[in-house]
């Protein structure tokens, strides 16, 4: 990694000054027109546009031989995917990931980035313009959290029992996990709510405020590389549950079911209501 990248935390002070300059002059701010639809649904705002534009230039511009895979450069050229095999460093864009929230009004909604090479993720940085906090990881250099008075550390999760964890699930993935637990007269922890963030869900397990999650459908890099990177440098695992291997990059987005537990020791405990509750869709 240092011979691809010297300072990672250039790449935060980016990450912050697009947010500062693209992303939090809009926040509660976005006029009528400045947001659209994907797809009913999916939102996206001049925000996620003009935030994505500025991280692609000064991403290259930091490493002039990579490219971006972005969520927004996506929607125009799904083929951008097949950058994630070829030879080079490929920075893996989401400008504002929670952008119901953030179109909305609310928090929390985040900026993430990672690095990847010949499909191997190298490096990830998740921040929280609001918050102001944020996380990141190097491949076999471990996780870093800086708050928002700007002290680093590295997260250190205290034991607990499984069911003292906390999960986040929407209402469907709820009542299967209920149905799971009775099958297998397992325990549940406790369940709350999704965030509409994925991203401040991968920081809030790397630092123990959060314990487990269960991610399914058509995986997006830019959405989830960075956090499975994250979680396993802080001590955690995150791993597809419906294939039994790790999340991979792949040049195709396929639907998967992917399981992230803060703390590795309560993994089989977890993935087998995972599982369980999967197989009952």
């Amino acid at each position: 990694m240092q011979h691809v990248l010297d300072n990672p935390a250039q790449v935060l002070d980016i990450m912050r000054e697009v947010a500062d300059a693209e992303i939090l002059p809009r926040y509660r701010s976005l006029a009528d027109h400045e947001i659209s639809e994907k797809k009913p649904g999916d939102l996206v705002t001049i925000a996620d546009k003009e935030s994505e534009a500025a991280l692609s230039r000064h991403l290259t511009a930091l490493l002039p031989d990579s490219r971006v895979v972005g969520e927004e450069g996506y929607e125009a050229d799904h083929g951008m995917l097949k950058a994630l095999a070829e030879p080079g460093p490929v920075w893996i864009v989401d400008p504002v990931d929670g952008t119901y929230n953030f179109a909305h009004g609310k928090s929390p909604f985040t900026v993430i980035v990672a690095l990847a090479m010949d499909r191997e993720i190298t490096a990830g940085w998740i921040i929280d313009p609001v918050a102001k906090d944020a996380v990141w990881a190097i491949r076999g250099g471990g996780t870093w959290i800086s708050d928002a008075a700007g002290t680093v550390t590295q997260p250190a999760r205290l034991e607990k029992p499984f069911t003292d964890g906390t999960m986040t699930a929407g209402w469907k993935l709820r009542g299967r996990l209920e149905r799971a637990a009775r099958e297998l007269s397992q325990p549940l922890p406790k369940i709350t709510e999704r965030y509409r963030c994925v991203g401040r869900e991968y920081m809030d397990i790397a630092a123990g405020k959060l314990d487990f999650a269960r991610y399914g459908g058509l995986l997006k890099p830019w959405d989830h590389a960075a956090g499975v990177l994250i979680v396993e440098e802080a001590g955690g695992r995150a791993q597809r549950i419906d294939a039994d291997e790790p999340y991979r990059l792949s040049t195709k987005l396929n639907s998967q079911s992917l399981g992230v537990c803060g703390a590795r020791a309560q993994w089989d405990d977890f993935a087998a209501l995972a599982i369980r509750a999967d197989e009952l869709t």
